[in-house]
């Protein structure tokens, strides 16, 4: 049975389509093998205009050097390679829509010259981080509202439940991972109900991201029972990098007035029912007030990219939000690749969160591979004295990014950062807090994948109560982790080397 479940599934008929493919184009390599005089010329002319393009390509080097590397060392593969993986471009359809949705989009950013005033007095030093937010991510930030900590999947899990079975008007959903079990299961139950109420439900996922875990049609048999569901850019068995614009955000929104991201998937590790690389550390952050309205923008931004037409936003934007007290500004933000978002604005909340450190940055990622910019702010930061922290994973998840991971931390450590490993098992939230000032809780992990190629999403936090709470959190965490040191860790040279050539590629890994 399970032989034949594996034959049907999408991941091996997909499989057999790209080695369909990849035999093709040998065939045909070799049947025009005559000609590869002509071939040679032409491949050499092309590769010079190609080279000289890349270096002029408005991308950062790690991107360039793999691929001059491919096309100098196999100049006519590394071409069609290059043609074909190189640019993840969308069609030409889904283009125009994610450029119109962004102009509608900005509108919504913009503050008054009253609002504006206020939040750059309360912000201080750190007005420029929040500015650069808005500018790039057509979200503003906002006063006056809650923010929640979860440190743990279960308790995300139980808040979830409760707020779901108050939706009175629609409950939007929106992951990279849903499989079939407790958690989804429970989440599921409320939704069927919600919607025989009356409530709009609607639910995207990621296709890549649930490959294996989902059949291929379970967004039509939740759309059969009530539920608006989409499956984010459809996997089409094409080779083709393209695959590479995945939607790795994690939202929900109810009524406009409450919202959840971070870490979690909709799956069952997130909550350690089972258990998958020993104890799964993730974490959450639960929004209300008129900051959950950058929430709702963002999930209906995408759904319109994933279904073909515009709808009115304003339906959704014109809840009447509850004033909370406390002090602090609440940014969510979205990021993404090209035409949408035209700065890598994860990467540079990160930097900015770094460069803004004066006594300390503590930071959790499940990958540690950033770019050279990411990396120099880290050094920098530990050399001008600043407590540098980061907890990565003990056991994988990936052998190969784990090695990648670990790759780096000779280098950070040379300049004074102090990584630790999770010891109970698989970290996978993605935080950072400074000074007790600011933080960021999100989807963005400190890899190629999340830094450049995904949709991402998170909360920049300035000044709010709930950093206090991260900030503890990640001291708990701590005191669970090893301190990675000369003694403990070694890397052999065979691993060195392998790690070497990686590295090379790992902007598209």
């Amino acid at each position: 049975m399970k032989i034949f479940k594996l034959l049907f599934s999408k991941i091996f008929v997909s499989a057999l389509a790209l080695l369909f493919q990849t035999g093709v184009f040998i065939a045909v390599l070799l049947f025009f093998e005559v000609y590869i005089p002509v071939f040679q010329i032409f491949s050499a002319v092309f590769s010079v205009l190609v080279v000289v393009g890349i270096i002029n390509k408005k991308e950062s080097p790690e991107f360039k050097l793999p691929w001059l590397f491919i096309i100098l060392v196999l100049p006519f593969f590394g071409l069609v390679v290059y043609c074909m993986f190189a640019n993840s471009k969308m069609s030409t359809g889904q283009h125009k829509r994610m450029v119109a949705i962004a102009c509608r989009c900005k509108r919504y950013a913009e503050l008054t010259q009253n609002e504006n005033k206020k939040i750059f007095e309360e912000l201080g030093e750190y007005a420029g981080a929040e500015n650069y937010l808005r500018r790039n991510s057509f979200t503003r930030g906002h006063r006056g509202n809650e923010a929640v900590y979860f440190p743990d999947g279960r308790a995300f899990y139980t808040d979830l439940l409760s707020e779901l079975e108050k939706a009175e008007k629609f409950i939007f959903m929106e992951y990279f991972i849903i499989e079939r079990g407790k958690m989804w299961d429970g989440i599921l139950e409320i939704l069927l109900r919600k919607v025989k109420e009356g409530v709009e439900v609607r639910v995207m996922y990621d296709d890549i991201g649930t490959a294996g875990l989902l059949k291929s049609n379970y967004h039509k048999k939740l759309s059969k029972e009530g539920i608006i569901c989409r499956k984010f850019n459809p996997f089409r068995p094409v080779v083709s990098g393209i695959h590479n614009n995945r939607d790795h955000r994690k939202i929900t929104v109810i009524d406009g007035k409450t919202a959840y991201t971070g870490g979690i998937n909709l799956a069952d590790e997130y909550i350690n029912e089972v258990e998958r690389f020993g104890h799964w550390k993730d974490v959450a952050l639960r929004i209300r007030g008129s900051a959950v309205g950058n929430f709702t923008q963002m999930f209906l931004q995408m759904f319109d990219s994933a279904k073909g037409y515009e709808e009115d936003y304003g339906k959704y934007l014109g809840a009447e939000y509850e004033v909370y007290g406390g002090e602090g500004i609440v940014h969510p933000f979205g990021d993404g690749p090209k035409p949408f978002y035209t700065e890598q604005v994860g990467a540079n909340n990160y930097l900015n969160i770094i460069n803004s450190a004066k006594n300390y940055v503590y930071i959790a990622t499940p990958y540690l591979i950033p770019d050279h910019t990411l990396i120099s702010a880290l050094r920098n930061a530990a050399m001008r004295g600043v407590d540098v922290k980061i907890i990565t994973p003990h056991r994988p998840d990936k052998k190969i990014i784990f090695n990648m991971t670990r790759s780096n931390y000779k280098y950070l450590s040379e300049a004074g950062v102090n990584i630790y490993e999770y010891v109970p098992g698989f970290i996978h939230a993605k935080t950072a807090v400074a000074d007790g000032k600011i933080a960021f809780v999100g989807t963005v992990n400190l890899d190629y994948r999340s830094l450049v190629h995904h949709y991402e999403c998170g909360v920049t936090l300035f000044g709010t109560p709930c950093i206090k709470d991260i900030k503890t959190d990640f001291d708990e965490t701590l005191a669970l982790s090893q301190k990675i040191t000369k003694d403990n860790f070694k890397m052999g040279f065979i691993a060195s080397l392998i790690n070497s050539v990686l590295n090379l590629f790992s902007p598209m890994l």
